[in-house]
């Protein structure tokens, strides 16, 4: 009896001295373990370290005064340092204009990238100073690349920012910083991009913006937030309206600056036409030399390998477009992103030549320096020379509506007749006006001048001293943001197809809707920048249109025209109209350019691409069940993970695997279901090891009423709990199945989320609030991801 007391007090003794153990370590786990690496490199700098020849592995504790921000700020006269954290270059564009309009004696900005200085150095801010952050939110809920090292700093906990660790702050006068609050002197002004339809809304700022208050930090004004699914335009717009006056009385300014001021602005970039004997890159070149590391910023030319038509009975078009990174040291795998650098059409180009009466000279050699000499970004073009044609071909949005800050700022200056400020003043003031005639109708840069022209034309002779309306073309640079790639999911495997990614993408052509009178060669029809530029790819590859492919032996070869509606009259001609498909598509005019080394008569061409990484991953283990909903182009990373489940099925019979469920949606069976005799292929090489695996359609007009994804999940909702399940009896908690949704964020994603609730609370007997708690665990787990637009 005694021995068994005696066993039990020892197990007490063992279970209590475990716990105080397991306490003391989590409370003491900083002095254990030591501060988590919150100054670790970015792949950015971890990639240009390598380039060096530097040990990226090692973080940067050292002082830089090269990666002194403050320091910079200070020796350019500056009292504002405005930060961007910016995946696309909007929230960069936001805050190069913000920083023009807070612009006065007494508030200097610059405006800077923070990945190239070091967090660290905020601290050594002072009062009469000032740091704007600008903050985009990627994927779910993450920081941006150029942000990464300052978030992870700030938020070294990701589960539960709010009890990250203190950032080991410095100044460089050595002034000593409060441990708990090293931050209490500086000042600082957020505001947030991000889009509603996403569950972690502005995330990136919100995040970033409750740590600077717990370390001490004051806000100057409210956070603003931005929201891409409504108009962030105008919300960037309220929120300077608030703000800007908070800043300028912040920094002691007695001069703001007065609403109604209708001067020219200061230009940003002073444009110089240079010698004709000069080398002008025209061919969309993103860097001069060579390169070690392809990245965003270095795409690599990778030669088109394939460009094919999925459903070419349907009334779209659907393309699948493969390029070959042989060479590039670029590798991607299954769930990232190909990054893809469009031309914008010919058309398109020629409209806003023409508005801007720069035709006649469309060719001259060309360069765009900053007025600023302090200014973080010299050149406006990723090479040092160009042509007016090639910067609005290759590197400048061209076909975006002009946004009602920028109208205000930025064309209305330059309005010298009443004609035109009578026509542009109800734009740039009144939103009703501007949603109704430059959002609905995408009116661009090149349409809005012409409108203006419309308007005087209309109003008759001009008065005594007016003049016709003319925009400079420093003005329109600056009103045309840098062209930026777009991203898909990549829709082959890496494992399958290692140096082989492939695009899966809908053409975009609409009509837009607009009472302004339509004068131009493409009329109100409105193309996807970057779709076309794809069609366009396809229609040269495949040889349906009639292009010159001889040599021109006195000059090198500089690219080819896809369709004949560049010999449309350059200038507005309204009664003139494009070429249109079997389909009632636009046939656009693209210079596309020929892989090197090409031969005559053989059609071949590269695109500028780059692999952007995701966290949309297969689990490790292929014995782990997926679910996959991925209707339309959501497709595209199913497919990827289709390839690599069926490869190891084949690689590996006798290795358990996970049953593989695929939800796919379409409009009709007959002309949509892409990649079907593939799927169905790849799907009986996993059923051979997976049986339970299938796919699952939902057509949604082969049929009275529209049946979507979301009700093929409830149909079957045993097969889809079984899954769930994988073999327990119960869930209780997070399955430990994998779930991928691809596609629409604004319903679909939603209405997959509340039927997937739904179905494990009837299933498991518990309330739908904590079936979602259960979902919601599978996401932080990231047993539920999502890759999903607006």
């Amino acid at each position: 009896m005694s021995a068994i007391a005696s066993r039990v007090e020892w197990g007490d003794m063992v279970i209590v001295s475990s716990v105080i153990i397991g306490a003391a370590t989590f409370l003491f786990r900083k002095y254990i373990f030591g501060a988590k690496p919150a100054q670790d490199l970015t792949i950015a700098q971890k990639a240009a370290a390598a380039q060096k020849g530097v040990n990226a592995a090692v973080p940067r504790k050292e002082y830089d005064s090269d990666r002194d921000f403050v320091l910079k700020m200070r020796n350019a006269g500056k009292n504002v340092v405005v930060l961007y954290g910016s995946q696309t270059g909007t929230a960069e564009d936001f805050a190069t204009r913000l920083a023009k309009d807070i612009q006065s004696p007494a508030v200097r900005p610059l405006v800077l990238d923070p990945e190239l200085y070091d967090w660290q150095c905020l601290a050594s801010l002072t009062d009469v100073e000032l740091v704007i952050f600008v903050l985009a939110t990627a994927g779910e809920g993450e920081a941006t690349d150029n942000m990464e090292a300052w978030f992870n700093a700030l938020a070294s906990d990701p589960e539960s920012p709010d009890d990250s660790d203190i950032p080991e702050f410095r100044r460089a006068d050595g002034h000593e910083l409060d441990e708990d609050m090293p931050l209490q002197e500086i000042s600082y002004a957020m505001f947030g991009l991000g889009n509603n339809t996403y569950e972690q809304f502005n995330h990136h700022a919100r995040v970033v913006d409750r740590r600077l208050l717990a370390l001490g930090a004051s806000r100057v004004g409210e956070r603003g937030e931005g929201d891409d699914d409504a108009d962030i335009e105008e919300d960037f717009a309220r929120w300077k309206e608030a703000t800007l006056p908070l800043i300028r009385q912040h920094l002691g300014s007695s001069t703001p600056l007065e609403s109604g001021d209708e001067s020219a602005p200061e230009p940003t970039w002073k444009v110089v036409e240079v010698a004709a004997s000069q080398q002008a890159w025209t061919k969309g070149e993103f860097f001069e030399g060579a390169v070690v590391t392809h990245d965003s910023r270095h795409p690599f030319a990778a030669p088109v390998t394939a460009a094919v038509e999925l459903t070419p009975s349907a009334d779209r078009h659907l393309l699948h477009v493969e390029v070959d990174l042989a060479g590039s040291g670029m590798r991607h795998e299954s769930g990232d992103h190909i990054g893809v650098y469009p031309t914008n059409a010919d058309e398109e180009v020629d409209l806003l030549l023409a508005a801007l009466e720069l035709l006649v000279k469309a060719d001259v050699p060309i360069a765009a320096r900053a007025t600023d000499p302090f200014a973080p970004q010299q050149s406006l073009f990723p090479v040092e020379t160009t042509t007016y044609r090639a910067a609005f071909r290759h590197y400048l949005e061209i076909t975006i509506p002009v946004p009602r800050a920028q109208i205000k700022s930025l064309v209305l200056p330059f309005a010298r007749s009443e004609a035109a400020r009578s026509f542009l003043r109800p734009l740039a003031e009144d939103k009703d006006a501007h949603a109704a005639t430059v959002a609905a109708g995408c009116m661009t840069l090149a349409r809005l001048i012409n409108a203006v022209r419309d308007a005087e034309r209309q109003a008759g002779t001009l008065g005594e001293g007016e003049e016709p309306f003319a925009l400079p073309v420093e003005a329109a640079f600056e009103l045309c943001p840098r062209l930026q790639a777009r991203l898909y999911s990549i829709s082959s495997s890496g494992k399958v197809h290692p140096e082989r990614p492939t695009i899966t993408a809908v053409v975009l052509q609409y009509d837009s809707k607009t009472e302004q009178s339509v004068q131009a060669k493409l009329g109100s029809r409105r193309c996807g920048v970057a779709t076309n530029y794809l069609l366009g790819a396809l229609r040269y590859l495949r040889g349906d249109r009639a292009v010159d492919l001889e040599y021109v032996s006195s000059a090198p070869r500089s690219g080819f025209l896809v369709t004949d509606n560049s010999q449309l009259p350059g200038s507005d001609a309204s009664d003139v109209v494009a070429t249109k498909d079997s389909k009632g598509y636009v046939m656009q005019s693209f210079t596309v350019q020929p892989a090197q080394g090409s031969s005559t008569n053989v059609r071949e061409l590269t695109m500028p691409v780059f692999i952007r990484k995701s966290a949309f991953r297969l689990p490790a283990d292929n014995s782990t069940p997926i679910i996959m909903i991925g209707p339309g182009t959501g497709l595209a990373p199913m497919r990827a993970f289709i390839q690599e489940r069926a490869q190891a099925a084949r690689e590996n019979p006798g290795q358990p695997m996970g049953t593989a469920l695929l939800f796919f949606g379409a409009r009709t069976e007959a002309h949509d279901y892409m990649y079907r005799e593939e799927l169905e292929n790849l799907f009986e090489d996993i059923k051979q090891t997976a049986p339970e695996s299938q796919i699952i359609t939902a057509f949604s007009r082969d049929q009275p009423q529209k049946i979507y994804v979301q009700h093929r999940l409830a149909e079957h909702a045993e097969l889809v709990y079984r899954t769930l399940l994988d073999g327990q009896q119960k869930l209780n908690g997070a399955p430990k199945a994998h779930v991928y949704v691809c596609g629409d964020a604004k319903l679909m994603a939603k209405d997959v989320s509340k039927a997937l609730t739904a179905l494990i609370s009837e299933r498991e007997g518990v309330s739908e609030n904590v079936a979602a708690k259960w979902v919601s665990d599978m996401r932080r787990l990231s047993h539920y991801q999502e890759d999903v637009w607006s």
